[in-house]
């Protein structure tokens, strides 16, 4: 009788400790699963971009870099990439789209340094293209695309109603395009908050570049 009951409380002890284990855990779980698995989210979320699932892989696209090297999509590795598409040139337009992205990145205050910028600059109808200049706003990579490329690249990042000249897209930290803000109805302040709620869930995981610009 005796064993039994010492074998009954044992089994009673690691039930409880089981319990306290999962109660532990769960947080983390939900946190990952919401995060890799976004379209379960609640319908109430406060996301004000809007989401791109699943998110499509965009790190084998070819470019090139204004000296006609290859762009290394790895510089983007494990960092949350603010991006601007632009066609023949970056007007004023673009331009000012790219001094918000900054602004943005700036005020993410410590964690700017998980922030990179990107424009991505693709040949006008006649396959032609002017390289912008980027005072003030260095820091900023600048990838080209060939004629042969723009298709694909436009493809990947078309965005439903919302236009090339309007739009801010976010790649994550895997180098695949999951979300782009529309800034003819969003603000910076709500784009800002989006980046904070998305660094907040990948702080544990993503590497974090160095400080600057």
């Amino acid at each position: 009788m005796m064993t039994q009951e010492l074998t009954q409380n044992r089994n009673n002890n690691l039930w409880q400790l089981w319990m306290l284990i999962l109660l532990f855990a769960l947080p983390a779980i939900a946190a990952w699963f919401f995060y890799f698995n976004p379209q379960w989210l609640p319908q109430g979320r406060t996301n004000h971009g809007e989401l791109i699932d699943p998110p499509r892989a965009i790190g084998s696209l070819r470019m090139q870099t204004t000296d006609s090297g290859v762009f290394d999509w790895g510089l983007l590795k494990d960092q949350w990439t603010m991006t601007i598409v632009a066609v023949g040139r970056c007007d004023d337009k673009c331009i000012e789209r790219l001094i918000k992205v900054r602004q943005i990145r700036r005020a993410m205050a410590a964690n700017r340094q998980r922030i990179e910028r990107l424009l991505i600059l693709l040949p006008d109808a006649s396959g032609n293209l002017e390289l912008p200049s980027l005072e003030g706003l260095e820091g900023t990579h600048l990838a080209v695309a060939a004629s042969a490329d723009k298709s694909e690249i436009l493809e990947l990042f078309a965005s439903g109603p919302a236009s090339l000249d309007n739009s801010i897209f976010l790649i994550d930290p895997m180098v695949d395009l999951m979300m782009v803000h529309d800034m003819s109805h969003i603000t910076s302040k709500q784009v800002l908050l989006d980046l904070e709620v998305l660094h907040k869930a990948s702080q544990n995981w993503t590497k974090g570049g160095q400080y600057g610009h």
